[in-house]
């Protein structure tokens, strides 16, 4: 074997154990084991306060890459499974607990199977959720971490990444709760969870106990003190190894082989290589997603893996499309355009006995006239879309909504004339009632079939649709149909490319005719119990857009704080009867005082209500108070939808309780 130069010692001409000293107390650079590492063409060796030295997952010398292992986590590169290089923006990442450290945590290194993926109906098999089995497990561990972090915001100043880490878990767990997808995009959904989820645990860790260890340890050595549970870090700064070795986390220095001098190292060992699941070698061929990151940064690399989970687009908003007009209303005016306020009488719509308890029996804040006829002759023999529909199947209305949706000025010309500001999310709940009994059930069995599917074109490929589309599909016609010149072909073929990316994920070939499958008998109760998430999810949606539009701002986090559950898509039915739904008046000013304050700067052609512009005054708020801004927000939201979409917006519905022994 050839000599090396004294530059470049190989490993064989050293012995890590020439001072080893088992009575002697170790410092920082000492190591309980030491190991050598060949990285690029330079040798080093490896001390640690640990008794194993795991194998770099970063190389020194050359661009290394991250990619998405089989089991969506990233191999040795996932901070939450192996130790990475200590880097100051993100000191926790050494704190992480190791795997089965703490028991109660074990979910957070769960690794899901096909079994823990529950499917959706025959015709979207393909789309499914995680279990309720292992999302209900992560909701303890979770639960409790919020309330910590929660209690230590009120003590002290947290660094910007507590708020980004929760903001993160807050979309994950929305996204494993609400979204149907694919397996390998729930599996990701999860993996960047469990992720999180041990970040923000390390954060706490971090704040909590080990930062004042680093900061004021004072003792000549760590000797006998017990190593916490924790993944530890790599470093080639001495200063970082001091701070980590005087917090009692796992550290491993790395220099170069020529540098060793009197470093006591009691034990040589081999590197520990990684043992979890890593890609195939067709991962990396033709067609493959490309490397999440390639470079020589950890800060980089970690700060990829981060948005990797945040910036999938899980599902968007498809009025988004409408904010990047050059010319928007909010953009135009630059203050509001007040109108005269002019008492009416309280329309005479009835008002249901449940969701009037808790509240007065009169109206005391009217700002907008009564609703004009109809300026167009021809649309008199439509539904008016600002009364709502009394029919068994149809959830009952929240009055305050329903009688403010049926007050709207709209003499008042609307901002736009946008055909897209026509189109709806999922379907107006109305198009599921029907005067023949038989459309009425048809509707509601196509829906029941099809709704996951839609739910995920939300994620793939979002539009709005127009009504007669929404109609088409409720009635089942999903593919071409009629003459080829014919509307009804065109309008066929139109959206059996809407719904193509969900059939294909589901493995369908061939768009069906659901007209003459069999369709089961609906109670009105059933009926109530599928129409109330697709109105739920259209007003969300609906809100999201009209903040962004009348304020200017991009703010989703706030506005999804105005609603119960604060997710905008497959809402849980146990929501229908809290937030804006709740028979509480007192439950429903929580949301609703969110909701004026976001009021505040919307710009529209009616002037804000003085009970929104002074809605800071009123602490504590009466019952006649929280009545009055209810009224107020309720109109302002409907005036202000029909100022800046041009059309009846659809308001929230509500579900009673059901009876106690009812199915």
């Amino acid at each position: 074997m050839a000599e090396l130069s004294l530059a470049h010692p190989h490993p064989n001409s050293i012995n890590l154990l020439r001072n080893c000293n088992p009575a002697s107390p170790l410092t920082p650079f000492d190591g309980n084991v030491g190991a050598f590492a060949h990285l690029g063409a330079e040798h080093y060796f490896i001390t640690t306060n640990a008794d194993f030295v795991p194998a770099i997952p970063w190389p020194l010398k050359e661009s290394h890459s991250v990619y998405l292992r089989m089991d969506m986590r990233y191999g040795p590169d996932d901070p939450t499974l192996w130790p990475q290089e200590y880097t100051p923006q993100y000191p926790h990442m050494a704190f992480i607990s190791k795997k089965g450290a703490r028991p109660e945590l074990d979910i957070m290194w769960y690794n899901p199977t096909k079994q823990d993926f529950v499917v959706g109906s025959a015709i979207t098999r393909g789309l499914g959720r995680l279990s309720l089995r292992i999302f209900s497990a992560l909701l303890p561990p979770l639960n409790d971490l919020v309330r910590r972090c929660t209690e230590l915001q009120l003590k002290k100043t947290l660094a910007p990444i507590f708020a980004q880490v929760m903001q993160h878990l807050t979309l994950l767990i929305e996204q494993l709760q609400c979204l149907p997808t694919t397996f390998p995009k729930m599996l990701f959904a999860l993996t960047s969870f469990q992720r999180a989820f041990l970040e923000l645990d390390a954060l706490y860790e971090f704040e909590t106990v080990y930062e004042h260890k680093m900061k004021f340890y004072i003792g000549p050595s760590a000797t006998g003190r017990a190593l916490a549970k924790c993944v530890g870090a790599f470093t080639t700064i001495p200063s970082y190894t001091q701070l980590l070795w005087a917090a009692g986390i796992p550290v491993w220095l790395v220099r170069p082989v020529e540098v060793f001098d009197i470093e006591n190292i009691l034990k040589v060992v081999p590197l520990q290589e990684p043992r979890f699941g890593l890609a195939d070698d067709a991962a990396h061929g033709e067609g493959a997603p490309p490397a999440l990151y390639s470079g020589l940064n950890t800060r980089d690399k970690i700060k990829a893996i981060h948005e990797a989970a945040v910036h999938t687009p899980w599902y968007r908003n498809p009025f988004e499309t409408g904010f990047n007009r050059e010319s928007s209303p909010a953009r135009e005016l630059t203050t509001p355009v007040a109108t005269s306020s002019r008492s009416v009488a309280p329309p005479s719509a009835p008002v249901s006995a449940i969701a009037s308890r808790n509240r007065p029996t009169t109206t005391r804040y009217r700002p907008y006239p009564p609703k004009t006829a109809a300026k167009s002759p021809a649309k008199q023999t439509e539904r008016d879309k600002f009364k709502a529909i009394a029919a068994p199947e149809m959830p009952p209305s929240i009055d305050s909504m329903a009688i403010a949706l049926a007050q709207v000025d709209r003499d008042i010309e609307p901002y736009t004339s946008d055909a897209a500001d026509k189109r709806y999310v999922l379907p107006e709940p109305a198009l599921f009632i029907s005067t023949v009994a038989d459309r009425t059930r048809r509707a509601l069995h196509h829906w029941t079939l099809l709704s996951q599917g839609f739910i995920y074109v939300l994620i793939k490929q979002p539009q709005l649709l127009r009504p007669q589309d929404w109609r088409d599909i409720l009635e089942g016609h999903l593919g071409r149909r009629g003459a080829v010149d014919s509307k009804e072909y065109k309008r066929g073929q139109r959206l059996e490319q809407t719904i193509r990316p969900a059939l294909e994920i589901c493995g369908i070939d061939d768009v069906t005719d659901f007209r003459n499958t069999q369709v089961p008998v609906f109670t009105p109760r059933e009926a109530q119990e599928i129409i109330w998430p697709v109105a739920e999810s259209n007003f969300r949606f609906e809100f999201c857009a009209l903040d962004k539009r009348a304020s200017g701002k991009d703010r989703l986090e706030e506005v999804k704080k105005c609603f119960a559950g604060r997710m905008l898509v497959n809402v849980p039915l146990g929501m229908s009867t809290v937030g804006w739904a709740s028979s509480s008046l007192q439950e429903r000013h929580r949301y609703v005082a969110r909701t004026a304050t976001l009021m505040l700067d919307w710009k529209t052609k009616t002037a804000c209500p003085t009970i929104i512009r002074r809605i800071s005054d009123h602490h504590p708020w009466s019952p006649i108070q929280m009545q009055d801004l209810e009224v107020a927000v309720c109109r302002y939201y409907t005036q202000a939808f029909w100022e800046h979409f041009g059309r009846a917006a659809v308001v929230p519905l509500r579900l009673d309780e059901k009876e106690e022994g009812e199915m």
